[in-house]
This record gives C-alpha cells, sequence and structure tokens, in this order.
C-alpha cells in the first residue's frame, strides 16, 4: 500500500479548512447584518433621530471594517499569501471611521487629532499606491534590469 504525499494530505486538508472557513465569513457577515438592521429598527422607533443616526452611522461604518478585514482573509485563501494592498484597505477604512465617529462624538476633536488623523491617512494612502504599483506580479518593479536593445 503507498502513502500519501504529504503534500497533497496538506493541500487537500487547507482545502477543507478554507472552505469551513469561508462559510463561517459568510453566516458572521449574515448574522452581522441582520444585528445591524435590527439595531436600527430599535433605535429609530425608542430613541431621538438625532441620537439614532449617531449610533447608526457608527454600527455601519463597524460593518464596513468588518467586510473589509473579511475581503482580505478571502483574498489570501485564494492566492495562499497576504497582498499589502488588500491588508491596508481595512486599515484606512478603520482610521476613517475612527474619524467619524470622533467628528460625530460629543468629544472635542482639536486640530492636532485632526492632523494626525490626515497624516496617518496620508501615509496610509501612500503604502497602499507603492504597494499596488511596485506589487510582486507586476512587470515595473525596480529589481529587475531594463531590457537592452542591441
Amino acid at each position: 500500500m503507498k502513502i500519501p504525499d504529504t503534500q497533497v494530505i496538506f493541500g487537500k486538508s487547507l482545502q477543507g479548512i478554507i472552505i469551513i472557513l469561508t462559510l463561517f465569513i459568510i453566516v458572521v457577515l449574515v448574522v452581522g447584518l441582520l444585528q445591524t438592521l435590527y439595531e436600527i429598527k430599535e433605535f429609530l422607533f425608542k430613541r431621538p433621530i438625532g441620537q439614532s443616526f449617531n449610533i447608526i452611522v457608527v454600527d455601519i461604518l463597524t460593518f464596513l471594517v468588518i467586510i473589509e478585514l473579511f475581503r482580505g482573509f478571502i483574498a489570501y485563501f485564494e492566492v495562499h499569501r497576504f497582498r499589502l494592498s488588500t491588508m491596508i484597505d481595512p486599515a484606512i477604512v478603520f482610521v476613517i471611521r475612527e474619524l467619524i465617529v470622533k467628528l460625530y462624538g460629543k468629544d472635542d476633536l482639536g486640530w492636532q487629532n485632526i492632523a494626525a488623523f490626515g497624516f496617518l491617512l496620508l501615509c496610509l494612502g501612500i503604502i497602499r499606491s507603492l504597494a499596488v504599483k511596485f506589487s510582486p506580479g507586476d512587470d515595473t518593479v525596480l529589481s529587475k534590469p531594463p531590457a537592452t536593445t542591441l
């Protein structure tokens, strides 16, 4: 009797785990969406609209951050490597979410905090742009020598 190759066993096991995790991600997203919709209904009918609006915005933005994180995981499952651009996208969405939460909140947001958020978003945007421009699958990577003609 021939013993199966460990690479084949690992590959099949990894595929099974990925299928289970993908189904789990879908279930979590559906439950999160249903919970957010239920909370919207509760807030609209039981609280003043101004207070409800702030909570609804925070809930929806939090849900968008979770969607971006799960999108990164699914991208990893498809190509079996993390892409820097898909990991920076949730960070950008999270920073924007925090900025909006602070702006809607009762806290006083000074110019220093706004400048810090702006600088962080600028840095993340530059990193993301560079990650897209110089991705490993791209032919514009600087490590390749230029083609010469004779």
